[in-house]
């Protein structure tokens, strides 16, 4: 069963279709304790599913949901050529029967790119490129009126799906920590790391800490540029999540305001952009790996590890800080065959 409506009956009303595996394992780190001193966990978000995992599964257990419940048979989503997202949607929307279109961007190729466009491909989903962030909304705006006009009904989600429905499945993330940390009888985190990217994971799993009581702070780790993920951004992802869990059932705590105040966003390990490594990052990887044990990524998961890194050897020296892992620890089988060329093109 799903968390929520464990401590809020009322909730069981909400769009959900059951995707992954839950809860995922909260471990303390005894190898990471000893090189960074203080203590290291671990909050497993790379297990969330057999299929797939990473933190893209638990949004999508709300969002296909809603796209069942409104009848909608195609799913429409952007990400940029390597998304963890589109891949994510792919993998557990086309079982369900729903069809599925990725308006992607281009990215500068890496290995890691490429196999995860691959894999989006070997997916089924059908990828429609284009050359600009600002030519997202227009192209998906004009296949909606495609896919209506051949009768579908399409459901649109945004980058990352981070959208109110998503941000409940990390709400859920947050309670569920919350349970772990009294079972493992282990005092609150003196801060929790996880990468900030549209902003859904952030804003959902600080919901959902506060509404547990839990008032550890949060560092959002930001991997894309700053004009894509403004605070104001994230307080309409915290708000409106909040109002929609409220309306269903009153009793979940009105703490938006206090999700908010418990964040922070560090802007530095973005490096020269979203998919560009740095040096900071693959230091922080190869750390995780060698003596964690932990496989990281470039985009997301080393930046945000490299700022835990960076508070373990300096301003929280000594202290208890939790990483949330959200790359997948399943590797997808990726297509083999040539890319078509107008896919080709999205890796520059």
């Amino acid at each position: 069963m799903s968390v929520l409506p464990e401590r809020f009956p009322r909730l069981r009303s909400l769009p959900h279709v059951s995707l992954g595996t839950f809860p995922t394992p909260l471990v303390r780190s005894g190898h990471l304790t000893d090189a960074l001193g203080g203590e290291v966990w671990i909050k497993h978000d790379d297990r969330t599913g057999v299929r797939y995992g990473g933190n893209k599964v638990r949004k999508l257990e709300r969002l296909l949901a809603d796209a069942l419940e409104r009848g909608c048979d195609t799913i429409i989503t952007t990400g940029a050529a390597g998304s963890h997202h589109v891949l994510a949607t792919a993998t557990y929307a086309r079982p369900l029967g729903l069809e599925v279109h990725g308006v992607m961007v281009a990215q500068k190729k890496t290995p890691h790119v490429e196999a995860t466009l691959r894999a989006t491909i070997a997916a089924g989903a059908e990828i429609h490129p284009v050359p600009v962030h600002v030519a997202v909304a227009p192209a998906i705006a004009a296949l909606v009126l495609r896919m209506r006009a051949r009768g579908r009904k399409p459901y649109v989600i945004g980058p990352g799906g981070s959208e109110v429905a998503g941000v409940i499945g990390y709400v859920e993330a947050g309670l569920e920590l919350a349970t772990q940390l009294l079972e493992h009888k282990a005092a609150e985190p003196d801060a929790i790391y996880v990468a900030l990217g549209s902003g859904g994971t952030l804003a959902g799993l600080a919901l959902g800490l506060a509404a547990a009581g839990v008032m550890t702070p949060i560092v959002g780790v930001r991997v894309t540029p700053k004009g894509m993920v403004r605070r104001a951004w994230l307080s309409s992802l915290v708000h409106g999540a909040s109002e929609r869990l409220r309306s269903f059932d009153d009793r979940f705590p009105d703490v938006a305001e206090i999700a908010m105040a418990n964040f922070t966003i560090d802007d530095s390990e973005i490096g020269k952009g979203y998919g560009v490594p740095t040096p900071s990052g693959r230091e922080a990887g190869r750390l995780a790996h060698d003596v964690g044990g932990l496989e990281l990524d470039p985009t997301y998961t080393e930046k945000a590890f490299a700022s835990l890194v960076a508070a373990a050897r300096g301003p929280r020296r000594g202290r208890r800080l939790l990483f949330v892992h959200t790359l997948s620890s399943v590797h997808p089988t990726p297509s083999d065959a040539p890319l078509p060329a107008h896919v080709a093109r999205l890796l520059t």
